[in-house]
């Protein structure tokens, strides 16, 4: 139980954290990234007013445009207003159908550039276009047209969007600060909850330690009342009440007995003493044995126990045999308490999927879906009057440690028409 609980403070503690710095390292990769892709557009953008200003003074365009072609990575097109091309790039891969896209684009966007058609004397340049060729890259674009002594030029600046191989190092960068606080939480995070669970793990051990050692003590008184017991029924002078009080003495010193067995077996469990001892089980032994074993008590009883297996014999189980008769042993006698006279328990056995399944399924009162939750903690009671007697509230949760132990698993599902079925699931190869 103080093994979930510190599971589970560990995983709320861990996932908050990491989920904040997840958000945190997110967004400030993401504003480092908008920061590149804003400093390449006003990069462009001052690329483009700086030939603006250069070619309203010079005419040696071309070595102009190869130098930023060069030093830059942009490809341009120039060409005069009757469309007489005077350069064009060929730096990237069909150039011209690139820049007709841009242009294209251009005209869809409604933004005008300045011309001589307006009788101004004046260079002027458009925004920063984005679009893309179609089945290709995305590229940002600008134009700019330029008056100069012999009249307007048009100038087309287009350049390849920043892409993933640009953004690596930046997510990179924060991706390792990202899994050095991963590491660094992970480790304070199980130094603070074992720091934290320390005293309720001392409080338990000691609440286990006292709980085996009252247990162990109550074993020797108990034998000798039952030995006192034992010498006043044999007694000649012993009538028929002090018999019947006897008797019942006995009784209670059976459940006694079993209470305590039960709280040893978890003790020992729970600090990891328990040993297995697996063998090779025959089933079908095992199944006709725990039947024999159940069928007068349910006789007795007026129940009727059946028994389901298959014609062909089962194979051979490597497990602990003791306690998988303990654990099945447990459900029977649960389902013999809760079934009324005249109904019907079956002891069902059958291979699923390399498991051994093995079913006990009664139609007796059933039990709720609120208590379902419950139904496997210690000195749980579903019966909460107490009203059945034999019950501690033990038998289920020792047979959910045995099972566990076997690296198996118990299921419990309804019975149709009423009822209860408890599963009992043994890996066949739980010895491996």
């Amino acid at each position: 139980m103080l093994k979930n609980l510190k599971r589970k403070l560990y995983f709320l503690f861990v996932s908050s954290i990491m989920f904040v710095f997840t958000i945190v390292f997110f967004l400030l990769a993401r504003e480092n990234i908008e920061a590149m892709q804003d400093a390449e557009l006003s990069a462009l953008n001052r690329q483009a007013t700086i030939l603006v200003l250069l070619f309203e003074n010079t005419a040696n365009y071309v070595e102009t445009l190869e130098i930023c072609e060069e030093k830059y990575d942009y490809s341009f097109r120039l060409f005069t207003e009757q469309n007489e091309l005077l350069y064009e790039s060929s730096n990237i891969a069909d150039t011209a159908n690139t820049i007709d896209a841009f242009l294209k684009e251009l005209k869809h966007s409604e933004i005008i550039c300045k011309s001589g058609n307006d009788n101004s004397e004046h260079s002027s340049q458009t925004g920063i276009i984005a679009f893309h060729i179609e089945k290709g890259n995305a590229y940002h674009g600008v134009l700019c047209s330029i008056y100069t002594d012999t009249g307007y030029v048009n100038l087309v600046i287009v350049k390849e969007k920043i892409g993933l191989p640009a953004f690596l190092p930046v997510i990179t960068h924060y991706f390792l600060i990202w899994l050095i606080v991963l590491i660094t939480v992970l480790f304070v995070s199980t130094r603070i909850i074992r720091q934290a669970i320390k005293p309720a793990e001392k409080t338990m051990q000691s609440q286990k330690n006292f709980i085996a050692a009252v247990s162990h003590e109550l074993k020797t008184p108990l034998a000798v009342i039952l030995s006192a017991t034992d010498t006043i029924e044999a007694s000649p002078d012993c009538n028929t009440d002090i018999r019947n009080h006897a008797s019942l003495i006995e009784a209670e010193i059976s459940r006694m007995t079993r209470l305590i067995q039960d709280l040893l077996l978890l003790s020992s469990i729970d600090a990891g003493n328990w040993m297995s001892h697996k063998t090779e089980i025959n089933v079908d032994t095992l199944l006709v044995s725990l039947y024999d074993k159940f069928v007068n008590i349910c006789n007795q009883k007026s129940i009727d126990l059946q028994i389901k297996m298959p014609e062909e014999c089962f194979p051979a189980l490597i497990s602990d045999e003791d306690r998988l008769n303990q654990i099945i042993s447990i459900l029977l006698d649960n389902a013999i308490s809760y079934s009324p006279e005249h109904s019907v328990i079956l002891l069902d056995a059958a291979i699923r999927k390399n498991c051994l399944a093995i079913s006990i399924v009664d139609h007796g009162i059933g039990i709720s879906d609120e208590d379902k939750k419950h139904i496997f903690d210690r000195f749980y009671r579903c019966d909460k009057s107490r009203t059945k007697k034999g019950h501690y509230g033990l038998g289920l949760s020792v047979a959910n440690e045995l099972i566990s132990l076997l690296a198996g698993k118990i299921y419990l599902d309804d019975t149709p028409g009423g009822g209860c079925t408890f599963t009992v699931v043994v890996p066949w190869s739980a010895a491996e």
